[in-house]
């Protein structure tokens, strides 16, 4: 009954010459719901003789989003999580690529990472087309359907993500002000940033307009949509370009993954034959000696992962004496097909050097290391103390 009366009122004032917005506004300011009144004003407007289409009932109440539906904009809010993140860190660790940081330089770290750049691009051709696709559908359904009404559970969400955005946006609005009272704005601050507000933002506004239109039924034109989907697919597609150049191409990364194989082979090499030269009180003569040591990674990793060819091993000086501790030198090369980045060079907070295998020139390059033979302070065993 009370239904029917207030599906009649709504019919009355639109004959009367009232507009839909109107009467739903003094709907909701009296105390209707935003589903009731929106679905009085369907049923007001087929009583009042709006024609409805023959190929489908109009049941004169506003038809709720399917399960499907439910389940497709809440994964759509799963990629769009997905997808700002992805963005942020790409754009994030790009900007630490071309604006480093000489604190954290300072510490012997790098900036940024291939990996993480590469983990980015990859989310974001892979999730971005899908998410896309998924909003698409979600407006699609509601524009084939004027009667249809969203379930609470994706209003939630969607007011959840306008809570989240916002609070973003203020956040960054607030450490920027900080940061520039303190006099330490940067152009790298100020980028990063902007990637914050940029992002949020861009969130925020289509999510408001996604509200006016699907909840509010406003004529927001498909064209604004499209706008901030451009938009949004710009920064995408120029973070991927951008992205190739800094984290560096498949072919790149692949070389550098040979060379990082090679450090770790040159790396546990001069270990065994410190170790062997330990144990024989001499160095080896070969690398293929290596394998009679005591260590049992010692038999692997002896030649180059790419080319199958051994590694050079060449004896500088076979013993040297000082007082009484035995010394020798020897020298590795490995040819490497790119050069180490410039940072992995410098010197760690404590002021120890770099790892001197990891830092290497593109081409063919040789480190030296001394091993001691014997220390001449051997101290005796307890079976030589009883004896």
């Amino acid at each position: 009954m009370e239904q029917t009366k207030l599906t009649s009122f709504v019919a009355e004032r639109l004959k009367a010459g009232a507009s839909p917005d109107a009467i739903k506004q003094h709907l909701l300011l009296v105390g209707w719901s935003e589903e009731e009144a929106g679905t009085a004003l369907v049923s007001g407007l087929v009583a009042s003789g709006v024609p409805t289409p023959e190929n489908r009932a109009h049941s004169g109440r506003g038809t709720l989003s399917s399960t499907v539906e439910v389940v497709l904009n809440f994964f759509s809010f799963i990629l769009l999580g997905t997808v700002a993140t992805a963005l942020g860190i790409l754009y994030y660790n790009i900007i630490g690529r071309y604006f480093p940081d000489p604190l954290v330089l300072g510490y012997g770290a790098l900036d940024y990472s291939s990996s993480a750049i590469h983990y980015a691009i990859a989310t974001l051709i892979i999730a971005f087309p899908i998410y896309v696709m998924t909003v698409r559908l979600w407006f699609r359904r509601f524009r084939e359907n004027e009667e249809k009404v969203e379930s609470k559970l994706t209003k939630w969400l969607t007011y959840l993500v306008l809570l989240v955005t916002a609070v973003t946006i203020v956040g960054d609005l607030i450490a920027s002000v900080f940061y520039f009272l303190q006099g330490e704005l940067s152009v790298r601050f100020i980028l990063k940033a902007l990637t914050i507000l940029v992002i949020a933002g861009l969130i925020f506004g289509f999510y408001v307009l996604e509200r006016k239109k699907i909840q509010y039924k406003n004529a927001i034109p498909r064209r604004t949509f499209e706008y901030i989907g451009g938009v949004i697919s710009i920064l995408v597609v120029l973070g991927i370009i951008i992205g190739f150049f800094a984290g560096g191409s498949p072919a790149v990364e692949r070389m550098r993954g040979l060379d990082t194989q090679r450090v770790d082979n040159l790396r546990s090499l001069a270990s065994c034959i410190s170790s062997f030269g330990y144990e024989r009180k001499r160095l080896p003569e070969s690398i293929g000696e290596l394998s009679s040591t005591s260590q049992f990674y010692c038999s692997g990793g002896l030649s180059d992962p790419e080319t199958g060819a051994q590694y050079e091993y060449k004896i500088i000086t076979p013993d040297t004496q000082t007082g009484t501790v035995h010394e020798a030198v020897f020298e590795l090369c490995a040819d490497f097909a790119t050069a180490s980045d410039a940072t992995t060079a410098s010197k760690t907070s404590y002021a120890y050097p770099v790892d001197k295998w990891a830092t290497h020139a593109a081409g063919r390059e040789c480190d030296s290391e001394t091993v001691v033979l014997d220390r001449g302070d051997t101290v005796p065993s307890p079976v030589m103390l009883k004896s």
